[in-house]
């Protein structure tokens, strides 16, 4: 199993790590700060940013469990992105199955040797799981580590691969290592995009691939307010949350993103995933009575 090479999150120095990644602490040399390899995940969310990352997680909980994403059996896991007709989410997993078909069909994995891949946000490890058993190199990230829908999911993968506790704003990775970074679902969750896309960025070889898989994308602001304006009403309705948490901006634009790409020095291009159908003609019902533009769900990739 491939390790990347680590640095301390907080002061950026380079962290010796166990090659077998062996459970353990491991101290920085220059800060002080201990970092631990627990459960066969690297620990790199220093408990200040635990703590502060809290409500998230435990509001990203209760909607997973009540939704219905909270499984447990380990065929589920590693079938995905691919589910039953009559699970509940099979229609978001089909948009997920058609994004990563362009991930697939793009070209990105298509090199001879083994590529280096960031998965940023992989919550149970199922992209992780399809790209190392690819024979891909690849390291899952995530904030949220329980065995139902989180890094601890990857023990019921017969692939191994390293998983990194880590927050977006503090991500303990040395420069020019990945052929390609994805944010699976997850960079309308960053504290800062431009920042997090910047620091990543430099994680890249050279030649490499940033890509933005099935975030809520529109064209203006507005739109995008109103879908999150809905989003709080539903929380508060639903499953009687009180002070909804917004770890993000909750959804990106591709003005924004076209200008960030732009100021990398790279040019970016975006693939969208329809769905079914009936998908689209709900959409469009949707777009008359909340009177917006939906979110666009797809491929963003700049290189």
């Amino acid at each position: 199993m491939w390790i990347p090479r680590f640095v301390c999150p907080e002061c950026r120095t380079s962290f010796a790590a166990d090659p077998g990644g062996g459970d353990g602490w491991r101290m920085c040399s220059i800060c002080g700060r201990r970092y631990e390899c627990r459960d066969g995940i690297w620990r790199f969310l220093t408990e200040t940013r635990a703590a502060a990352n809290e409500p998230f997680a435990h509001q990203y909980r209760i909607v997973r469990e009540r939704d219905g994403y909270r499984v447990g059996a380990p065929d589920y896991y590693r079938r995905l992105p691919h589910v039953d007709a009559e699970d509940p989410h099979a229609v978001e997993w089909g948009i997920r199955r058609e994004t990563y078909q362009h991930l697939l069909h793009c070209g990105l994995l298509s090199a001879a040797a083994p590529l280096r891949v960031l998965d940023l946000g992989a919550g149970n490890g199922w992209l992780s799981h399809r790209l190392a058993e690819a024979g891909h190199d690849v390291t899952a990230v995530d904030t949220i580590v329980d065995a139902a829908d989180g890094l601890g999911a990857i023990r019921h993968y017969p692939v191994r691969f390293p998983a990194v506790e880590a927050s977006f704003d503090a991500l303990p990775f040395a420069p020019a290592q990945f052929a390609l970074v994805v944010f699976n679902g997850s960079l309308h969750y960053a504290p800062d995009v431009r920042t997090t896309l910047t620091s990543v960025w430099r994680m890249l070889t050279p030649g490499g691939t940033l890509a933005v898989m099935d975030s809520p994308m529109f064209h203006d602001d507005r739109s995008g307010r109103a879908m999150l304006a809905g989003m709080v009403r539903r929380f508060e309705a639903d499953y009687e949350i009180e002070d909804v948490v917004r770890p993000g901006a909750g959804y990106l634009t591709f003005a924004s993103l076209d200008g960030i790409a732009r100021s990398l020095g790279a040019r970016a291009r975006f693939i969208p995933s329809g769905g079914s159908i009936g998908w689209r003609v709900r959409r469009q019902i949707g777009r008359i009575r909340l009177r917006r533009a939906p979110a666009a769900f797809g491929l963003w990739i700049a290189r």
